[in-house]
Protein backbone atom coordinates (compact mmCIF):
# COMPACT_ATOMS: atom_id res chain seq x y z
CA UNK A 1 0.00 0.00 0.00
CA UNK A 2 1.29 2.92 -0.72
CA UNK A 3 1.66 6.16 1.50
CA UNK A 4 0.42 9.87 -0.43
CA UNK A 5 1.14 12.83 1.68
CA UNK A 6 -2.06 14.80 1.77
CA UNK A 7 -0.25 18.37 1.24
CA UNK A 8 1.92 17.91 -1.56
CA UNK A 9 0.08 14.94 -2.88
CA UNK A 10 2.97 12.49 -3.89
CA UNK A 11 3.71 9.22 -2.83
CA UNK A 12 5.99 8.77 0.41
CA UNK A 13 6.50 5.38 0.50
CA UNK A 14 5.19 2.07 0.18
CA UNK A 15 4.30 -0.48 2.91
CA UNK A 16 2.13 -3.55 3.44
CA UNK A 17 -1.36 -2.37 4.98
CA UNK A 18 -1.00 -4.65 8.09
CA UNK A 19 2.72 -3.03 9.03
CA UNK A 20 0.83 0.30 8.38
CA UNK A 21 -2.35 -0.64 10.67
CA UNK A 22 0.71 -1.89 13.61
CA UNK A 23 2.88 1.53 12.40
CA UNK A 24 -0.70 3.74 13.06
CA UNK A 25 -1.59 2.05 16.39
CA UNK A 26 2.52 2.81 17.82
CA UNK A 27 2.44 5.86 16.93
CA UNK A 28 -1.09 6.47 18.71
CA UNK A 29 0.16 4.42 21.37
CA UNK A 30 3.37 6.83 21.63
CA UNK A 31 1.43 9.78 21.59
CA UNK A 32 -1.30 8.46 24.25
CA UNK A 33 1.55 8.24 26.53
CA UNK A 34 3.05 11.58 25.22
CA UNK A 35 -0.25 13.22 27.03
CA UNK A 36 0.05 10.75 30.15
CA UNK A 37 3.17 12.76 30.94
CA UNK A 38 2.15 15.95 29.89
CA UNK A 39 -0.89 15.34 32.79
CA UNK A 40 1.62 13.98 35.46
CA UNK A 41 3.45 17.74 34.80
CA UNK A 42 0.52 19.59 35.66
CA UNK A 43 -0.74 17.31 38.52
CA UNK A 44 3.20 17.58 40.37
CA UNK A 45 2.74 21.24 39.57
CA UNK A 46 -0.55 21.82 40.97
CA UNK A 47 0.62 19.88 44.22
CA UNK A 48 3.84 21.63 44.23
CA UNK A 49 1.47 25.08 44.52
CA UNK A 50 -0.59 23.78 46.82
CA UNK A 51 1.90 22.81 49.24
CA UNK A 52 3.88 26.37 48.83
CA UNK A 53 0.47 27.92 49.63
CA UNK A 54 -0.44 25.84 52.62
CA UNK A 55 2.81 26.70 53.73
CA UNK A 56 2.27 30.56 53.40
CA UNK A 57 -0.98 30.20 55.10
CA UNK A 58 0.26 28.52 58.32
CA UNK A 59 2.86 31.49 58.64
CA UNK A 60 2.48 34.03 61.39
CA UNK A 61 0.94 37.54 60.42
CA UNK A 62 4.24 38.54 61.02
CA UNK A 63 6.44 36.18 59.01
CA UNK A 64 3.97 36.45 56.45
CA UNK A 65 4.98 40.17 55.88
CA UNK A 66 8.73 39.38 55.46
CA UNK A 67 7.51 35.99 53.27
CA UNK A 68 9.16 36.21 49.78
CA UNK A 69 6.02 35.98 47.60
CA UNK A 70 5.69 36.69 43.90
CA UNK A 71 3.67 39.06 42.44
CA UNK A 72 0.12 38.02 40.85
CA UNK A 73 1.17 38.96 37.69
CA UNK A 74 4.19 36.52 38.19
CA UNK A 75 1.84 33.83 39.25
CA UNK A 76 -0.18 34.14 36.26
CA UNK A 77 2.70 33.68 33.76
CA UNK A 78 3.68 30.91 35.74
CA UNK A 79 0.24 29.01 35.56
CA UNK A 80 0.27 30.07 31.88
CA UNK A 81 3.47 28.27 31.20
CA UNK A 82 2.87 25.24 33.78
CA UNK A 83 -0.68 24.71 32.87
CA UNK A 84 -2.15 26.15 30.25
CA UNK A 85 0.41 25.62 27.57
CA UNK A 86 0.38 21.91 28.27
CA UNK A 87 -3.46 21.82 27.86
CA UNK A 88 -2.83 23.36 24.57
CA UNK A 89 -0.08 20.21 23.72
CA UNK A 90 -2.99 17.77 24.82
CA UNK A 91 -5.18 19.52 22.74
CA UNK A 92 -3.21 19.25 20.04
CA UNK A 93 -1.99 15.26 21.03
CA UNK A 94 -5.50 14.47 21.16
CA UNK A 95 -6.63 16.20 17.73
CA UNK A 96 -3.72 14.03 16.53
CA UNK A 97 -4.86 10.56 17.88
CA UNK A 98 -8.01 11.46 15.91
CA UNK A 99 -6.44 11.42 12.78
CA UNK A 100 -4.54 8.42 13.48
CA UNK A 101 -8.24 7.25 14.66
CA UNK A 102 -9.78 7.84 11.24
CA UNK A 103 -7.08 6.66 8.98
CA UNK A 104 -7.16 3.25 11.21
CA UNK A 105 -11.21 3.41 10.44
CA UNK A 106 -10.43 3.86 7.07
CA UNK A 107 -7.77 0.66 6.88
CA UNK A 108 -9.84 -1.71 8.75
CA UNK A 109 -13.51 -0.80 6.38
CA UNK A 110 -11.86 -3.48 4.37
CA UNK A 111 -11.89 -2.23 1.27
CA UNK A 112 -8.59 -2.55 -0.43
CA UNK A 113 -6.92 0.21 -1.88
CA UNK A 114 -3.42 0.53 -3.49
CA UNK A 115 -2.72 4.05 -2.07
CA UNK A 116 -4.10 5.96 0.89
CA UNK A 117 -3.87 10.07 1.53
CA UNK A 118 -2.71 10.66 5.42
CA UNK A 119 -2.22 14.31 6.46
CA UNK A 120 1.33 15.28 6.80
CA UNK A 121 1.85 15.28 9.89
CA UNK A 122 1.00 11.88 9.85
CA UNK A 123 3.24 11.09 7.52
CA UNK A 124 6.37 12.76 8.86
CA UNK A 125 5.63 10.77 11.88
CA UNK A 126 5.70 7.66 9.76
CA UNK A 127 8.79 8.56 8.18
CA UNK A 128 10.60 9.20 11.46
CA UNK A 129 9.59 5.87 12.46
CA UNK A 130 10.71 4.46 9.15
CA UNK A 131 13.79 5.37 9.24
CA UNK A 132 14.69 4.97 12.92
CA UNK A 133 13.03 1.63 13.02
CA UNK A 134 11.43 3.05 15.82
CA UNK A 135 8.71 0.78 16.32
CA UNK A 136 6.65 -0.46 19.91
CA UNK A 137 5.53 -3.98 20.10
Amino acid sequence: MGIVDELYQNKIFHVSSEELVHMLQSLKQKKEAEITEVKEKIYKYEKDKRAKEALYQSLSPLRKLFAARPPSHHQAVEYLVHVKERLRKIDKLRQFIAKIDEALRHLENGSFQEEIVLPASIVEQLKIMQETGDQLS
